[in-house]
């Protein structure tokens, strides 16, 4: 049985001391190298007018085409691997150090500098992804801004006929889709593809939102989602859209529109609930346009429901019994995972979305009324 070099005392060979030498300083090097390249980003993104609109125009659809193209050939989520690997790395190498504890080998504080050193390289790295593919598009004019959208106000009686508006569309399109044995909606697993032509679509009027996507990916471990309370989560070391897939299925296609407005650089959770709306209204595909005509109600309906509660409770009895079955399921599976982990994740994520400079936090997912009531009033829905 051979023992590892330089254990009990023997003689580290020429190559082998070359290795315990040179190989930390090589990492040191890249993460000083990617941690560089990160803060300077993070810098011109912040303190150089344009910089950021330039970076979303031109080095977007390379990274998307690129790193993203390269994680969609998986049939499976590379954002769901890599996170689950940090966990078994920390076990295998809290292993390797009891081993060389126990046996005394010599070599702990050379083993120790490998790990450390190999963690901070790959912190670094995930840093400066994280700054090319979200931070800096932070910084970047909004989407409401670039197409027009930003709200001027709005009365109530523009809110009730929006709500009217999007409740015909319910009663339309739902017959249209296929129900289980239940009575609720069933999505096919070609929901990412016909969301893809659609938002291709879309960047016919919206050039922001052309060129190429890369595949949506249902996670395998869709239920710590539920639990976390996110229908969908931007990857962004892999530019990946993932999607919970156990959520009801009515919510698919708008998420995954939603989660794709990410990878284009629509960072603001409003605009890219706004774009997954707008990812199936008025589709000639029937799944997508009643997930965006019910998903619609819900965020308007609540909103007139603080402003006129009457006035809500009379269009909501107008809803079809199908999209009323959907809307109990959905209220049901969401109340089943409530508790101290999506209380705590939400509070993560309202934290760093105002870090970002989003001073609404998570309240901005529910702004996306303003956006579809102006975009109505724009297009001549009311």
């Amino acid at each position: 049985m051979s023992k590892a070099p330089g254990a009990r005392g023997k003689p580290l060979r020429k190559k082998d001391r070359k290795r315990k030498k040179y190989i930390p300083k090589g990492r040191a090097l890249a993460s000083l190298l990617f941690l560089g390249a990160g803060g300077i980003l993070r810098a011109l993104a912040r303190a150089l007018p344009g910089f950021a609109l330039f970076w979303r125009e031109k080095a977007n659809p390379l990274l998307v085409g690129s790193l993203g193209r390269a994680a969609s050939l998986l049939p499976f989520s590379l954002g769901e691997v890599l996170l689950l690997l940090i966990p078994c790395l920390v076990l295998i190498f809290g292993a390797g150090c009891l081993r060389r504890i126990l046996k005394k080998t010599g070599d702990l504080p050379s083993y120790l500098a490998g790990g450390i050193s190999f963690a901070i390289l790959i912190l670094s790295l995930v840093f400066l992804l994280w700054e090319a593919n979200e931070d800096v598009y932070f910084r970047a004019p909004s989407f409401g801004e670039t197409y027009g959208l930003v709200t001027e106000g709005y009365s109530d009686e523009d809110l009730v006929r929006a709500c009217l508006v999007l409740t015909e569309e319910i009663n339309e399109s739902a017959p249209l889709t296929e129900r289980d044995d239940r009575g609720l909606m069933v999505c096919g697993e070609d929901a990412g593809e016909r969301v893809i032509r659609h938002m291709q679509k879309l960047g016919e009027t919206y050039p922001w939102l052309s060129g190429y996507y890369p595949r949506p990916k249902k996670v395998f471990f869709s239920k710590a989602l539920s639990f976390m309370h996110f229908t969908g989560i931007y990857s962004v070391p892999t530019i990946e859209a993932n999607i919970n897939g156990d959520m009801p299925a009515y919510n698919l296609p708008f998420t995954i529109g939603h989660e794709l407005s990410h990878l284009k650089g629509v960072m603001s959770e409003k605009e890219a609930n706004f774009t997954g709306w707008l990812s199936g209204y008025r589709s000639e595909d029937p799944d997508l346009r009643y997930s965006s005509a019910l998903l619609g109600f819900v965020y308007c309906g609540n909103e007139l429901c603080k402003r006129d509660r009457e006035a809500y409770a009379r269009i909501r009895s107008g809803i079809c019994h199908a999209a009323l079955e959907d809307l109990k399921y959905n209220s049901d599976y969401w109340k089943g995972f409530e508790g101290a982990v999506s209380r705590k994740t939400q509070e993560v994520n309202d934290l760093y979305l105002k870090m970002e400079g989003l001073g609404e936090g998570t309240a901005s997912y529910d702004m996306v009324v303003d956006m579809i009531v102006t975009w109505m009033q724009k297009n001549g829905e009311i």
